[in-house]
């Protein structure tokens, strides 16, 4: 019989993620204060770590942002690109911030970064620049595409409204026989 997979070792500032959540504290500060990553942080704020160390999911409620709550008139579109900007910054600045904590301090500090997380980084950059690249000639081509405006709508309309008097008029003729009175 195997022996059981050994138990995942709970983070000491678990606790202290959840209670700054709940009290309000931002996320960001929150990373900063317990030096977890963004993922880690909304991990650790779902789970109650008891005394005797027994993980209980628990999840406490998401707060709105009010930072970037899309305008009702902004297209899905629009939405979308800013959306996969935004993104595209939090991976940034999560890279930017491992980096800098793992660069050597004065005094000794950080231990070196292993290669293969140098290499994960330059993976993920390499493909956010992708990303930020498809992003900008999408925003092009919305910004290049001519839109239908409500003028083109009223047209159309109006076309429609002007054929289809036409139809109900020949329709009226043929039905009415000369010198017969018009249906009502």
């Amino acid at each position: 019989m195997a022996a059981p997979p050994p138990r995942r070792q709970t983070p000491a500032s678990a606790g202290l993620a959840r209670r700054l959540y709940a009290e309000g504290v931002p996320i960001a500060e929150i990373c900063a204060r317990t030096g977890l990553s963004t993922g880690a942080a909304y991990h650790w704020i779902d789970r109650e770590v008891d005394a005797d160390g027994t993980i209980r999911v628990a999840p406490i409620g998401r707060r709105a942002s009010k930072t970037f709550l899309p305008r009702p008139d902004t297209p899905p579109r629009t939405r979308l690109l800013a959306r996969l900007w935004r993104a595209a910054e939090r991976q940034v600045a999560d890279i930017e911030a491992r980096v800098e904590n793992a660069a050597p301090r004065e005094g000794g500090g950080a231990p070196p970064r292993l290669a293969a997380d140098a290499e994960k980084d330059a993976r993920a950059l390499a493909l956010i620049a992708r990303t930020v690249r498809e992003l900008v000639a999408a925003e092009d081509d919305a910004a290049d595409k001519p839109r239908k405006d409500a003028d083109d709508t009223v047209r159309d309309l109006d076309e429609f409204r002007r054929e289809l008097a036409r139809r109900l008029e020949r329709l009226r003729e043929d039905d009415t026989a000369p010198g017969d009175p018009l249906p009502s």
